[in-house]
């Protein structure tokens, strides 16, 4: 992501339904299955494919990775898996950390910059999946 891939395109090509059905349930089977949000996967996906521009992509998987917590948390209760009091204090500072980020990628910082902030945020996930 950082410069490999070529620049940020301003064409922007269209995503067909086959195309999003299809890319985003790979990427949510394998993000429930491996236990993250999925917007790691789904970011490069669109910045690959021209599908979005940086901050359209941050949006997209923003809302991808709330989506695909839900759903995780939905089964973990249906499971019969209970919350700790301390899961509110978490969610509460996510919540905050959530709306700061947005706040920052979308007003105060360029897209150079989350280009890469993205790329060190995929080698610390890919040194995660590594060795731990």
């Amino acid at each position: 992501m950082l410069n490999i891939f070529g620049k940020e395109s301003d064409n922007i090509k269209e995503v067909k339904l086959w195309q999003g059905l299809f890319f985003g349930s790979i990427i949510g089977f394998f993000s429930g299955l491996i236990g993250i949000g999925g917007g790691i996967i789904l970011s490069p996906v669109i910045l690959l494919f021209h599908w979005g521009k940086m901050k359209e992509a941050a949006a997209v998987s923003a809302l991808f990775i709330w989506v695909n917590s839900a759903s995780g948390l939905v089964g973990q209760l249906y499971s019969g898996v209970t919350l700790q009091k301390e899961s509110f204090l978490l969610v509460g500072i996510a919540l905050i950390g959530g709306v700061l980020g947005g706040y920052f990628g979308s007003k105060k910082i360029n897209n150079m910059q989350l280009r890469y902030i993205l790329a060190f945020v995929l080698i610390i996930a890919c040194g995660k999946l590594f060795f731990t």
